[in-house]
């Protein structure tokens, strides 16, 4: 009789190897499948002097009460092999049909090798690249980032971050030689930011993401109301404040970064001898800010050199030019002051826009005015269109909320002149010349040097200031100094 539960016995094992072994997985098919991962972002965070190397970890979860199937997870680019992967237990830079059971997780081990000898096309101070998850027609990315050179980063946090600076009113001296990098964007307030001669300052920027969605350009010094900016570079060593891409290719590019902000009433900010590069924004002022510029280049600019809004500035020998957009903006009024500045517009914007006031709707037909108090003296400010001034006055009828006069300057204007514009603009102006005549002005626009022409008209037609006594580069000028911020050696 013992024979019979034995066979049963032999049956049973039987039907289940046979059921195991036709048993077939279900995945999960649906398009809306989003893994989740432990971050967003994998940071080695290292600051290597020599050859270094760092591993992080992902962990990547399936929240489904089904297995999935991510079809592909790669690197995106990995252009000079500076990442390399371990995906659940596999040594490979990329796998195909990785399974991850229900309510299940797998890990990824992700590891960087960087040499910052390496030139900066090979190993430069940011490396960025992405792991890419391919799964039911979905695409998702884990941003990589690594440093390269050796240098003072700054932040620390990754694109689309930010990151505050305080120091009790004090002082922060960046006075490394190593250059300095900022990565996302650093906010300064209750304390001043001092950059000493030589300090190099090089910020990544690019687009990201806002957490609503909008995506914007990232990299930005923001100042806050009791933070300030102080630079004391010299003639031989400028504060050099760009792109951190120093490959040559990138030299004149515009929009690499976001731009450095004045937020409302952060006042007496004050930069010498200073090179902004390479941004979207130069110089961005807002409501009741104040600024004082000294021998100072900002270029290669996206959409704005200076925008003043409701705010002060002062410039003395300054240079604004090769601008995506307008040079200067000076917005809903404000006091502006500009001695021996060369602004130069290379393209179909105006290199200077004046406005007292404003739109408190979308069609502006309501506005909000703010007096408007500009002088330029010694000033080019200049370009390709008819006219290089834009002025906009909402009160007409008081004259005292628009005031603006032009001293011993060159520009070019034509229809603002006319009887529905400004007739009685030259009014406002002092042994100014309209139009550069048919002589060169500068000496090699398409070299970005804008040093006078031999010819040029603005030789020797400056007003004499006594306190002025050099030009942007240091060099001497003479009791008939030339308009604009470069004095032309004879």
């Amino acid at each position: 009789m013992k024979i019979f539960p034995l066979i049963f016995s032999i049956i049973i094992i039987v039907l289940i190897s046979f059921s195991s072994g036709c048993y077939k997985e279900k995945f999960y098919e649906g398009n809306d499948l989003q893994l989740r991962f432990s971050t967003d972002t994998l940071t080695f965070d290292t600051v290597f002097t020599t050859v270094g190397s760092a591993t992080k970890i992902l962990k990547i979860y399936n929240d489904k009460d089904l297995a999935v199937k991510i079809s592909e997870i790669k690197i995106e680019n990995n252009t000079h092999d500076q990442f390399r992967l371990n995906i659940d237990g596999i040594s490979s830079n990329s796998a195909k049909n990785v399974e991850i059971g229900a309510n299940d997780s797998i890990y990824i081990f992700a590891e960087t090798r960087i040499n910052p000898d390496d030139p900066l096309s090979i190993s430069p101070f940011i490396i960025e690249d992405n792991l890419v998850f391919e799964a039911n027609g979905n695409t998702q990315k884990v941003l990589l980032e690594a440093w390269g050179q050796n240098a003072n980063y700054i932040t620390g946090k990754g694109k689309g971050k930010h990151f505050l600076t305080t120091c009790d009113m004090g002082e922060i001296v960046w006075d490394d030689p190593k250059p300095y990098v900022l990565y996302g964007s650093l906010h300064i307030d209750s304390c001043t930011l001092t950059l000493p001669s030589n300090t190099k300052l090089y910020i990544h920027g690019g687009i990201a993401k806002s957490s609503n969605g909008n995506f914007y350009y990232d990299g930005n010094l923001y100042f806050h109301k009791y933070g300030k900016l102080k630079t004391l570079g010299t003639t031989e060593e400028p504060v050099i404040i760009q792109t951190d891409r120093l490959e040559q290719k990138y030299q004149d590019i515009n929009a690499l970064w976001s731009g450095i902000y004045f937020l409302p009433e952060s006042r007496g900010s004050k930069l010498n001898n200073t090179i902004i590069q390479n941004a979207t924004v130069g110089l961005y002022l807002d409501s009741l800010a104040s600024i004082s510029l000294n021998n100072t280049k900002i270029y290669h600019i996206g959409a704005v050199g200076i925008y003043s809004r409701h705010a002060e500035l002062n410039a003395i020998n300054c240079l604004i030019a090769d601008i995506g957009s307008y040079n200067i903006v000076v917005d809903y009024g404000g006091k502006v002051d500009m001695t021996f500045c060369t602004i130069y517009n290379n393209n179909k914007d105006d290199a200077l826009v004046l406005k007292n006031y404003k739109c408190l709707d979308d069609d502006c037909v309501n506005t909000d005015p703010y007096p408007l108090n500009a002088n330029f003296t010694n000033c080019i400010i200049y370009g390709g269109n008819q006219d290089e001034l834009l002025l906009s006055n909402a009160t007409k009828d008081i004259p005292d909320n628009f005031i603006y006069h032009f001293d011993n300057c060159l520009f070019r204007v034509k229809d603002i002149t006319k009887n529905n514009q400004f007739p009685h603009f030259f009014d406002n102006t002092t042994e100014c010349i309209n139009g550069a005549g048919e002589n060169n002005l500068f000496l090699d626009v398409e070299k970005y040097d804008y040093r006078p022409d031999t010819m040029a008209i603005v030789i020797d037609k400056g007003k004499y200031i006594s306190d002025i006594l050099s030009d942007i580069d240091g060099l001497p000028r003479d009791a008939n100094p030339d308009i604009g911020c470069y004095e032309f050696q004879k």
